[in-house]
């Protein structure tokens, strides 16, 4: 997977709670109905982006789900 836009911290929250590479790659690169049918991935191309997907990861760490 190509990492270029993804903040290292954010890769290795997602990392962690997904619990592996794979999972964490494939919930990166996946279009997200709470990211507004974007990927994850691709909303890190700007600071905004990067603050609404740690946003849903940290929601996602702290209850489960979104």
């Amino acid at each position: 997977m190509d990492k270029q836009h993804i903040p290292e911290a954010l890769y290795d929250d997602a990392l962690e709670y997904f619990g592996d590479r794979a999972k964490a790659d494939d919930w990166l690169q996946t279009e997200n109905i709470a990211l507004g049918l974007v990927s994850p991935a691709y909303l890190c191309r700007t600071e905004e982006g990067i603050r609404q997907v740690t946003e849903l990861l940290n929601r996602l760490k702290e209850t489960g789900h979104i």
